[in-house]
Formats: structure tokens, sequence, C-alpha cells
């Protein structure tokens, strides 16, 4: 297995920063990032590389499930890749999940991570497509973001890892405001993001760094 270039160039910056931390909570957000940003970028060898240590501090359902939600900006292909190593590591499954009415569950945490703009959203949603609305309700903030393992705002968290590296900014600026939303502070946003701007594509950093800012200051 060989690593992406993309992480190659941030290695050594990840690496240190992860031997610095101490507070449990920053440890806890930094591999969830990892993970994510690993599954996204469909990099077999930084999971591999990473996932033992994620042990230390999470737990195997919290490592499922940020892989597991990852689906929903990355793709299947790359969610079955990276399930694929953390299974090398740790070959229990936990059993599927029933989060009741989708729907419901859906509208529920979808209204927490959009606030005031979750009837915007779904009016823009349906413009382009009306199942869009259904889809992003009932799977994707329903049958995924909803489940169980992993906190409303480790989720954002995570989110805002997939989205800054595929280079997602218009969804990253909804997501800076929908972590705030779910109860992640300020300084933890700016924290994760600076941590994690190495992995963002060279020519995207500026333009996220200045929307991360702007969302906040509002």
């Amino acid at each position: 297995m060989v690593f992406s270039t993309r992480y190659i160039s941030c290695e050594s910056q990840l690496t240190q920063c992860w031997n610095e931390l101490k507070n449990s909570n920053q440890k806890k957000m930094f591999l969830l990032g990892i993970l994510v940003t690993a599954t996204t970028l469909n990099d077999q060898a930084m999971l591999n590389a990473w996932i033992p240590q994620c042990s230390d501090v999470l737990d195997e359902e919290g490592m499922e499930e940020a892989i597991l939600q990852t689906l929903l900006f990355a793709g299947f292909p790359k969610t079955i890749e990276a399930l694929k190593q953390l299974r090398i590591h740790f070959p229990v499954k936990h059993g599927a999940k029933h989060v009741g009415d989708h729907k419901k569950a859906g509208e529920k945490t979808s209204q927490i991570i959009y606030g005031k703009y979750h009837s915007k959203l779904k009016k823009v949603m349906d413009e382009l497509h009306p199942d869009l609305t259904r889809w992003m309700i009932e799977d994707g903030y329903g049958r995924v973001l909803s489940r169980s393992g992993l906190t409303l705002q480790e989720r954002e968290i995570s989110v805002l890892a997939s989205l800054m590296t595929s280079g997602m900014i218009n969804q990253f600026r909804a997501h800076v405001r929908g972590a705030l939303f779910a109860g992640v502070s300020r300084v933890d946003i700016i924290w994760f993001t600076n941590i994690f701007q190495c992995i963002i594509a060279a020519e995207l950093r500026a333009d996220f760094n200045q929307v991360t800012l702007e969302m906040l200051s509002t």
C-alpha cells in the first residue's frame, strides 16, 4: 500500500500534532478527522497506519460510524474500501441499527443542523429535484446522521473533514454553521480546520480559511 500524495505532504504535521495533543476531546476530534480524511482520499495506507492509534481513543462503534457516514460525502466505493481496512484490525462488526421513523428522525436532525435556514434548504433541494429533499431528509439525516455511536457534534466535525478533503466549499460553509448549531464551539472549529487545512488542495486553502472566518463571525 502507498500513501496518497495529499497525505504525504502533511504527514509530519499531523503526526506532530497527534504527539502533542493532551486534551481528550481534541484527541477524539483529531482521530475522527483522520479516519474521515483517509476514507475520502481512499488512502488505504493512511487508514492502516492510523486505525490502531484510533482504538486508543475511539471505540470500535465510533470508528465504524465515522467511516459509514462518509458514504454521504465520498460515496459507497470509498466507504467499502475503508471498512475493509477496519476489518483487518477489528473483525467483529456491530449489528444493523434502526432509528425508527427515518423521516421524523431526519427532520429533527436536519432542523438542528440548519436552524432557521432549514426551510430554505428544502426549497432549494426541491427546485433542483424533489427526490433530493426526500433522500437528504430520510436517508442522509434520518438513516445515517441520526444513528447512535457518535454525537451530533462529532458527526458534524467529521463532515467538515470530508468536505475539506473533497474541496466542497459551499457545503463546507453550511456545515461550519451546522457544527455551531449542533454545539461545537468556535474555538474547536477553528482548531480543527487549522489542523486539517494541510489536506485541502493548495489552491483552495485560502478560500476555505476565508469561509471559516466569515461563518464564525456571523
